[in-house]
């Protein structure tokens, strides 16, 4: 099995099922306890909240340049008032 930059869970558990189950065991209890000791990450600040929405309005513009987002919220919005108003009957 070769190595890729950035490898798959799914080349991880066909390697995982190929070792014995003592060494399956043992791996278990390695990753746990590197899983136990990783420290816990803090939330970001709030302006990082803010730069990780204009990252993510800038990502959809890269890879969506004709989404029109706006027009498609608006329009979800009048549709959704429009369902919210008593008929009349």
């Amino acid at each position: 099995m070769s190595i890729t930059a950035e490898p798959s869970l799914d080349q991880a558990l066909a390697l995982v099922r190929r070792l014995s189950p003592r060494d399956q065991a043992r791996l278990i209890a390695q990753l746990v306890t590197a899983l136990a000791e990783a420290p816990t990450a803090l939330p970001p600040p709030v302006a990082d909240g803010w730069a990780g929405w204009a990252a993510l309005r800038a990502d959809i513009a890269a890879h969506f340049p004709n989404a029109q987002l706006a027009d498609r919220l608006a329009a979800d919005r009048r549709e959704r008032d429009e369902r919210l108003q008593p008929t009349e009957r």
